[in-house]
Protein backbone atom coordinates (compact mmCIF):
# COMPACT_ATOMS: atom_id res chain seq x y z
CA UNK A 1 0.00 0.00 0.00
CA UNK A 2 2.82 2.34 1.02
CA UNK A 3 4.13 1.30 -2.40
CA UNK A 4 0.88 2.90 -4.35
CA UNK A 5 0.60 5.53 -2.41
CA UNK A 6 4.44 6.69 -3.58
CA UNK A 7 3.24 6.06 -6.87
CA UNK A 8 0.12 7.83 -6.73
CA UNK A 9 1.51 11.21 -4.66
CA UNK A 10 4.37 11.25 -7.15
CA UNK A 11 2.36 10.99 -10.21
CA UNK A 12 0.02 13.63 -8.88
CA UNK A 13 2.82 16.37 -7.94
CA UNK A 14 4.09 16.01 -11.79
CA UNK A 15 0.91 16.46 -12.93
CA UNK A 16 0.52 19.41 -11.42
CA UNK A 17 3.12 20.71 -13.47
CA UNK A 18 1.69 19.31 -16.58
CA UNK A 19 -1.37 21.23 -15.92
CA UNK A 20 0.55 24.57 -15.47
CA UNK A 21 1.89 24.09 -18.94
CA UNK A 22 -1.07 23.23 -20.34
CA UNK A 23 -3.19 25.76 -19.44
CA UNK A 24 -0.72 27.74 -21.09
CA UNK A 25 -1.31 26.03 -24.40
CA UNK A 26 -5.32 26.73 -23.82
CA UNK A 27 -4.88 30.10 -23.01
CA UNK A 28 -3.98 31.13 -26.46
CA UNK A 29 -6.25 28.12 -28.11
CA UNK A 30 -8.94 29.62 -26.21
CA UNK A 31 -8.76 33.05 -27.05
CA UNK A 32 -7.71 32.96 -30.38
CA UNK A 33 -7.89 29.09 -32.17
CA UNK A 34 -4.51 28.95 -32.34
CA UNK A 35 -2.71 25.72 -31.45
CA UNK A 36 0.38 27.31 -30.46
CA UNK A 37 3.12 24.31 -31.28
CA UNK A 38 6.17 26.25 -30.08
CA UNK A 39 5.34 25.84 -26.68
CA UNK A 40 7.76 23.53 -26.11
CA UNK A 41 10.16 26.42 -26.83
CA UNK A 42 8.49 28.81 -24.57
CA UNK A 43 8.87 26.93 -21.48
CA UNK A 44 12.32 25.50 -22.34
CA UNK A 45 13.28 29.81 -22.99
CA UNK A 46 11.52 30.67 -19.95
CA UNK A 47 13.47 28.16 -17.72
CA UNK A 48 16.79 29.29 -19.38
CA UNK A 49 16.26 33.15 -19.33
CA UNK A 50 15.76 32.55 -15.05
CA UNK A 51 18.79 30.34 -15.36
CA UNK A 52 20.70 32.91 -16.85
CA UNK A 53 19.75 35.87 -14.85
CA UNK A 54 20.47 33.40 -11.49
CA UNK A 55 24.08 32.61 -12.99
CA UNK A 56 24.84 35.45 -15.61
CA UNK A 57 23.83 38.13 -13.43
CA UNK A 58 23.70 36.56 -9.82
CA UNK A 59 20.22 37.67 -9.60
CA UNK A 60 18.13 35.82 -6.86
CA UNK A 61 15.42 33.76 -7.95
CA UNK A 62 12.35 36.00 -7.90
CA UNK A 63 14.35 38.83 -9.81
CA UNK A 64 15.29 36.71 -12.27
CA UNK A 65 11.82 35.35 -12.96
CA UNK A 66 10.33 39.27 -12.87
CA UNK A 67 13.30 39.19 -15.74
CA UNK A 68 12.11 36.11 -17.95
CA UNK A 69 8.41 37.27 -17.24
CA UNK A 70 9.32 40.73 -19.07
CA UNK A 71 11.57 39.09 -21.83
CA UNK A 72 9.35 36.61 -22.43
CA UNK A 73 6.26 39.23 -22.42
CA UNK A 74 7.91 41.30 -24.91
CA UNK A 75 8.72 38.36 -27.39
CA UNK A 76 4.91 37.26 -27.50
CA UNK A 77 3.03 40.99 -28.14
CA UNK A 78 5.92 41.04 -30.68
CA UNK A 79 5.34 37.87 -32.53
CA UNK A 80 1.64 38.54 -31.71
CA UNK A 81 1.67 41.96 -33.40
CA UNK A 82 4.53 41.73 -36.37
CA UNK A 83 3.20 37.46 -37.32
CA UNK A 84 0.22 36.76 -36.19
CA UNK A 85 -1.90 39.90 -36.74
CA UNK A 86 -1.05 39.75 -40.42
CA UNK A 87 -2.18 36.08 -41.08
CA UNK A 88 -5.67 36.31 -39.45
CA UNK A 89 -8.11 34.98 -42.14
CA UNK A 90 -5.51 33.25 -43.26
CA UNK A 91 -5.34 29.03 -43.33
CA UNK A 92 -4.94 27.48 -40.19
CA UNK A 93 -1.87 25.32 -41.75
CA UNK A 94 -0.02 28.96 -42.12
CA UNK A 95 -0.50 29.79 -38.08
CA UNK A 96 0.52 26.45 -37.49
CA UNK A 97 3.95 27.25 -39.88
CA UNK A 98 4.40 30.53 -38.31
CA UNK A 99 4.03 28.88 -34.62
CA UNK A 100 6.55 26.08 -35.67
CA UNK A 101 8.67 28.90 -37.16
CA UNK A 102 9.13 30.46 -33.92
CA UNK A 103 9.86 27.55 -31.82
CA UNK A 104 12.96 27.08 -34.76
CA UNK A 105 14.11 30.72 -33.77
CA UNK A 106 14.11 30.32 -30.30
CA UNK A 107 15.58 27.54 -29.98
CA UNK A 108 18.90 28.58 -32.03
CA UNK A 109 18.47 32.46 -30.26
CA UNK A 110 18.90 30.51 -26.78
CA UNK A 111 21.88 28.53 -28.06
CA UNK A 112 23.50 31.98 -29.64
CA UNK A 113 22.24 34.38 -26.53
CA UNK A 114 22.80 31.97 -23.30
CA UNK A 115 23.95 28.61 -24.70
CA UNK A 116 26.88 28.94 -22.49
CA UNK A 117 25.00 29.16 -19.31
CA UNK A 118 24.33 26.94 -16.96
CA UNK A 119 20.88 25.55 -17.39
CA UNK A 120 19.89 24.85 -13.40
CA UNK A 121 17.99 26.37 -11.07
CA UNK A 122 18.86 26.37 -7.54
CA UNK A 123 15.78 26.08 -5.39
CA UNK A 124 16.51 27.33 -1.81
CA UNK A 125 14.96 24.42 0.03
CA UNK A 126 16.55 21.50 1.62
CA UNK A 127 17.05 18.19 -0.20
CA UNK A 128 15.75 16.05 3.27
CA UNK A 129 12.51 14.34 2.86
CA UNK A 130 9.51 15.10 3.98
CA UNK A 131 7.20 12.27 5.12
CA UNK A 132 3.53 11.67 4.80
CA UNK A 133 3.62 8.26 7.11
CA UNK A 134 5.50 5.73 5.22
CA UNK A 135 5.17 7.93 1.84
CA UNK A 136 8.65 9.97 1.21
CA UNK A 137 7.93 14.09 -0.22
CA UNK A 138 10.47 15.87 -2.15
CA UNK A 139 10.29 19.47 -0.60
CA UNK A 140 10.95 21.20 -3.60
CA UNK A 141 8.65 19.02 -5.56
CA UNK A 142 5.52 19.68 -3.08
CA UNK A 143 6.53 23.28 -3.43
CA UNK A 144 7.05 23.73 -7.34
CA UNK A 145 3.38 21.53 -7.55
CA UNK A 146 1.65 23.68 -5.18
CA UNK A 147 2.85 26.91 -6.97
CA UNK A 148 1.46 25.09 -10.19
CA UNK A 149 -1.86 24.48 -8.84
CA UNK A 150 -2.44 27.75 -7.16
CA UNK A 151 -1.10 29.65 -10.87
CA UNK A 152 -3.92 26.99 -12.67
CA UNK A 153 -6.77 28.38 -9.95
CA UNK A 154 -5.96 31.89 -10.50
CA UNK A 155 -6.03 31.72 -14.41
CA UNK A 156 -9.36 30.36 -14.40
CA UNK A 157 -10.53 32.78 -11.63
CA UNK A 158 -8.90 35.29 -14.30
CA UNK A 159 -10.91 34.02 -16.75
CA UNK A 160 -14.49 33.98 -14.92
CA UNK A 161 -14.25 37.40 -13.11
CA UNK A 162 -12.27 39.73 -14.68
CA UNK A 163 -12.38 42.44 -17.51
CA UNK A 164 -9.69 41.26 -19.45
CA UNK A 165 -10.89 37.52 -19.19
CA UNK A 166 -14.78 37.97 -19.82
CA UNK A 167 -13.42 40.30 -22.85
CA UNK A 168 -11.25 37.62 -24.01
CA UNK A 169 -13.80 34.65 -23.53
CA UNK A 170 -16.81 37.17 -25.55
CA UNK A 171 -13.79 37.51 -28.50
CA UNK A 172 -13.45 33.71 -28.58
CA UNK A 173 -16.98 33.21 -28.97
CA UNK A 174 -18.04 36.29 -31.84
CA UNK A 175 -15.05 37.79 -32.24
CA UNK A 176 -17.89 40.27 -34.76
CA UNK A 177 -19.78 41.30 -32.41
CA UNK A 178 -17.08 41.89 -29.45
CA UNK A 179 -15.84 44.45 -32.53
CA UNK A 180 -19.02 46.20 -33.11
CA UNK A 181 -19.58 46.59 -28.94
CA UNK A 182 -15.76 48.06 -29.25
CA UNK A 183 -13.66 45.71 -28.08
CA UNK A 184 -10.06 45.83 -29.03
CA UNK A 185 -9.24 42.80 -30.58
CA UNK A 186 -5.89 42.98 -31.39
CA UNK A 187 -5.44 44.22 -27.97
CA UNK A 188 -6.88 41.54 -25.67
CA UNK A 189 -5.72 38.55 -28.25
CA UNK A 190 -1.92 40.24 -27.17
CA UNK A 191 -2.76 39.75 -23.36
CA UNK A 192 -3.21 36.36 -23.84
CA UNK A 193 -0.62 35.80 -25.62
CA UNK A 194 1.43 37.33 -22.60
CA UNK A 195 -0.08 35.56 -20.04
CA UNK A 196 0.60 32.47 -22.09
CA UNK A 197 4.07 33.48 -22.12
CA UNK A 198 3.98 34.18 -18.49
CA UNK A 199 2.47 31.23 -17.48
CA UNK A 200 5.15 28.92 -19.85
CA UNK A 201 8.08 30.86 -18.26
CA UNK A 202 6.56 29.93 -14.36
CA UNK A 203 6.08 26.89 -15.80
CA UNK A 204 9.69 26.37 -16.87
CA UNK A 205 10.99 27.26 -13.66
CA UNK A 206 8.55 24.65 -12.04
CA UNK A 207 9.39 21.83 -14.28
CA UNK A 208 13.20 22.20 -13.63
CA UNK A 209 12.80 22.24 -10.24
CA UNK A 210 10.32 19.06 -10.68
CA UNK A 211 13.13 17.77 -12.31
CA UNK A 212 11.05 15.94 -15.45
CA UNK A 213 12.96 17.36 -18.12
CA UNK A 214 12.17 17.13 -21.90
CA UNK A 215 11.78 20.47 -23.71
CA UNK A 216 10.65 21.66 -27.20
CA UNK A 217 8.37 19.32 -29.35
CA UNK A 218 8.74 16.50 -27.21
CA UNK A 219 7.32 18.12 -24.63
CA UNK A 220 4.42 19.76 -27.15
CA UNK A 221 3.40 16.41 -28.41
CA UNK A 222 3.89 13.64 -25.58
CA UNK A 223 2.73 15.95 -22.54
CA UNK A 224 0.41 19.30 -23.56
CA UNK A 225 -1.15 17.54 -26.19
CA UNK A 226 -2.66 14.53 -24.42
CA UNK A 227 -3.34 16.52 -21.29
CA UNK A 228 -5.40 19.07 -23.47
CA UNK A 229 -6.82 16.36 -25.42
CA UNK A 230 -8.08 14.40 -22.59
CA UNK A 231 -9.30 17.35 -20.61
CA UNK A 232 -10.87 19.69 -23.85
CA UNK A 233 -8.90 22.29 -26.08
CA UNK A 234 -10.90 25.31 -24.39
CA UNK A 235 -11.59 24.29 -20.85
CA UNK A 236 -8.69 25.02 -18.04
CA UNK A 237 -10.54 22.35 -15.28
CA UNK A 238 -10.27 20.04 -17.98
CA UNK A 239 -6.38 20.95 -19.00
CA UNK A 240 -6.12 19.87 -14.56
CA UNK A 241 -8.05 17.01 -14.84
CA UNK A 242 -6.42 15.53 -17.77
CA UNK A 243 -2.91 16.53 -16.57
CA UNK A 244 -3.33 14.52 -12.96
CA UNK A 245 -4.65 11.21 -15.13
CA UNK A 246 -1.62 11.52 -16.87
CA UNK A 247 0.95 12.39 -14.03
CA UNK A 248 -0.89 9.37 -12.14
CA UNK A 249 -1.26 6.86 -15.02
CA UNK A 250 2.43 7.42 -16.46
CA UNK A 251 3.88 6.87 -12.58
CA UNK A 252 1.57 3.37 -11.82
CA UNK A 253 2.65 2.06 -15.42
CA UNK A 254 6.42 2.92 -14.37
CA UNK A 255 6.41 1.20 -10.62
CA UNK A 256 4.07 -1.76 -11.70
CA UNK A 257 4.28 -2.55 -15.58
CA UNK A 258 7.56 -1.45 -16.33
CA UNK A 259 9.23 -4.23 -14.31
CA UNK A 260 7.21 -6.99 -14.91
CA UNK A 261 7.95 -5.68 -19.41
CA UNK A 262 11.32 -4.76 -18.81
CA UNK A 263 10.69 -1.74 -21.03
CA UNK A 264 9.34 1.65 -20.76
CA UNK A 265 5.38 1.43 -20.84
CA UNK A 266 4.90 4.53 -19.02
CA UNK A 267 6.68 6.45 -22.41
CA UNK A 268 3.23 5.60 -24.37
CA UNK A 269 0.27 5.83 -21.68
CA UNK A 270 -0.28 9.00 -22.54
CA UNK A 271 -1.11 7.88 -26.19
CA UNK A 272 -3.16 5.16 -25.21
CA UNK A 273 -5.65 7.57 -22.77
CA UNK A 274 -5.72 10.43 -25.73
CA UNK A 275 -7.00 7.60 -27.93
CA UNK A 276 -9.38 6.14 -25.51
CA UNK A 277 -10.54 9.78 -24.98
CA UNK A 278 -10.89 10.46 -28.60
CA UNK A 279 -12.71 6.99 -29.00
CA UNK A 280 -15.61 7.72 -25.93
CA UNK A 281 -15.73 11.67 -26.05
CA UNK A 282 -13.46 13.40 -29.21
CA UNK A 283 -14.22 16.83 -27.75
CA UNK A 284 -12.51 16.27 -24.83
CA UNK A 285 -13.82 15.42 -20.85
CA UNK A 286 -15.17 18.73 -20.16
CA UNK A 287 -14.32 20.30 -24.27
CA UNK A 288 -17.22 22.34 -25.60
CA UNK A 289 -18.91 20.67 -28.79
CA UNK A 290 -19.29 22.43 -31.39
CA UNK A 291 -23.13 23.18 -32.52
CA UNK A 292 -24.11 24.60 -35.94
CA UNK A 293 -27.07 25.87 -37.08
CA UNK A 294 -28.11 24.47 -40.90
Amino acid sequence: MDYFLALAVGGLLSGAVYALVGVAFVVVYRASGVLNFSLGEWVSIGARTVAAGMHGAGLPLFLALAAALAVLGVLAAAFNRIVLRPLIGRPVVAVVMATLALGAFMRGGAILAIGDLPADIPFPLTDDLWWWGDVPIPPARLLASGVAIALVLAVMAFFRFSRAGIAIRAIADDPQAATVVGMSVTRYLTVSWILSAGLCAAGGVLWTIDGLGGFGMGLVLMKVLPVVVIGGLTSFGGALVGAMAIGLAENLVAGYVDPWLGTSAASVVAVVLVLVTLWLRPAGLFGATAVQRV
